[in-house]
């Protein structure tokens, strides 16, 4: 299992629901959760910001390197 498919997991979200997070298509999510170096700076930053909502210690870097 990839980071960004372990944190959406326990975020306890499902794909379309961070697509929709994110501004994009559930496709085009799929496609990012599969290639994470994919992800745009600004679309990093959203999903980090879930995660932090639980977890205010993680950062960008340990979610997308």
């Amino acid at each position: 299992m990839n980071k960004v498919k372990g944190f959406r997991t326990m975020l306890g979200k499902t794909q379309e629901q961070m697509a929709e997070i994110l501004g994009v298509h559930v496709n085009t999510y799929r496609a990012l959760e599969n290639n994470p170096k994919d992800f745009k700076l600004d679309q990093m930053q959203k999903f980090v910001k879930e995660v932090q909502k639980v977890d205010s210690t993680i950062t960008l870097e340990q979610i997308f390197s």
